[in-house]
């Protein structure tokens, strides 16, 4: 049974944090010497003004290289992980999608600490657990919902590519806390699959 390693993912999200504090790190220097240089100038101070100008660009740049290194090291991981997690649970799952039918409906359901997809009107539920994440922020919400919608966008253009026939294939996300339903996503209409899904499969498969 796919799940998401706990201990994995705590570790990677601890060298995550160094990096969006790295961020704010840049952001603090930045008005660390937007405010100075400012100052200085009204001032007419150059020794202030060299300090600032010495002492900023070498600090934005070590901010910058740790919070690059620790998206590469633990943001991109983490990315992977979720991404493989997902694959496995539809493969785990595939019968729930019911690609028998020619007609299919998604239903994307995320709540603070898992993912629920639903089948046109059927009632069985593929669940994702995210619940190793803690209480789902909204960035990662984005990126866990991207990697959904890239695997049925993968799935079905590679089932259409390989001659099986639907007239049509659609999902859409919803928010669980909120109560509402984001844009309706239309992978497959009339029988011919949509443009953006298919230049979508030609550049990622």
């Amino acid at each position: 049974m796919a799940q998401l390693d706990s201990s994995q993912i705590k570790k990677l999200r601890r060298g995550e944090l160094c990096g969006n504090i790295a961020v704010l790190f840049c952001a603090a220097v930045l008005i660390y010497f937007a405010v100075l240089f400012s100052v200085s100038w009204i001032k007419d101070d150059k020794l202030m003004q060299t300090v600032v100008f010495s002492t900023a660009p070498p600090l934005a740049v070590l901010g910058t290289a740790i919070a690059a290194f620790c998206n590469i090291k633990f943001g991109r991981k983490i990315d992977s992980i979720v991404d493989m997690y997902i694959r496995d649970t539809f493969v785990e799952n595939a019968a729930l999608m019911h690609p028998e039918r020619n007609s299919l409906s998604f239903y994307v359901n995320l709540d603070d600490k898992k993912v629920e997809i639903t089948v046109n009107d059927y009632k069985e539920k593929i669940i994702f657990d995210f619940s190793p994440f803690g209480r789902i922020g909204p960035f990662r919400k984005a990126s866990i919902l991207s990697a959904v919608d890239a695997r049925l966008i993968m799935t079905f253009m590679r089932l259409w590519e390989r001659g099986s026939e639907y007239k049509y294939v659609a999902y859409r996300e919803r928010d669980g806390l909120r109560r509402k339903s984001g844009k309706l996503i239309t992978l497959i209409a009339d029988g011919k699959p949509q443009k953006a899904a298919v230049k979508y499969y030609m550049q990622h498969k």
